[in-house]
């Protein structure tokens, strides 16, 4: 393993960007800098994922990273969302083999460790219906369910008639819908640029379909 490599893993850097790496070498232009990443790539050693975004070999830190830090990296503001959020809260059954982010950027990352992409949005759609957890020291982005599920019927144009048939639709189980925050839907339908289906969506996850 080269030097560069054998420094970061050092430093407990598992991704790494340009600037990580310009910051090691000081005293080194530009060029010379290159150089020594473009041997880590050629080598192995380093993966490039982004532009000015690269992750060290796992073979070497003997563990895997998480998709969600990468994301994070890439895009500051980016948040997981879509089914994988949802298996995130033990909402569904389903193992996702493939992440949905949401962020200011476009990103689509496919390694033999890791598959996801970041879908470029608004700003004013960053801003609601997210948590802030702590994932391995980093603080990473995650849609709430409820700001999860309109994601996904957004993308879908789908209009369920209500609470239950949404539950049925994802296979949510009836203990696991009652953890849900459904109340916070209709303010999220208005963060979505006052777009009729979101408000239609949020009319049928506050009508809970039970008959009076």
């Amino acid at each position: 393993m080269k030097n560069l490599a054998l420094e970061l893993i050092k430093k407990g850097n598992s991704i790494i960007t340009s600037d990580d790496i310009y910051n090691l070498y000081p005293q080194l232009n530009a060029n010379a800098v290159q150089a020594k990443i473009k041997r880590c790539l050629k080598n192995k050693n380093l993966k490039r994922l982004y532009k000015g975004v690269y992750v060290i070999n796992p073979v070497f830190l003997k563990k895997n990273v998480a998709e969600e830090s990468v994301a994070q990296v890439i895009d500051q503001k980016s948040f997981l969302s879509g089914l994988a959020a949802l298996r995130f809260h033990d909402l569904i059954p389903e193992t996702i083999n493939f992440k949905t982010f949401t962020g200011t950027k476009s990103a689509k990352i496919h390694t033999e460790n890791m598959n996801f992409e970041i879908k470029k949005v608004a700003d004013d759609q960053l801003n609601f219906g997210i948590q802030t957890i702590n994932m391995n020291g980093n603080n990473i982005r995650i849609a709430d369910p409820v700001r999860a599920i309109m994601d996904i019927l957004m993308e879908q144009k789908l209009t369920p008639k209500n609470r239950n048939q949404i539950c049925a639709f994802f296979r949510i189980d009836e203990d696991e819908a009652e953890t849900i925050h459904w109340e916070n839907a209709e303010l999220y339908s208005y963060k979505y640029r006052h777009s009729k289906l979101a408000k239609k969506i949020a009319i049928a996850m506050l009508n809970t379909g039970l008959t009076k």
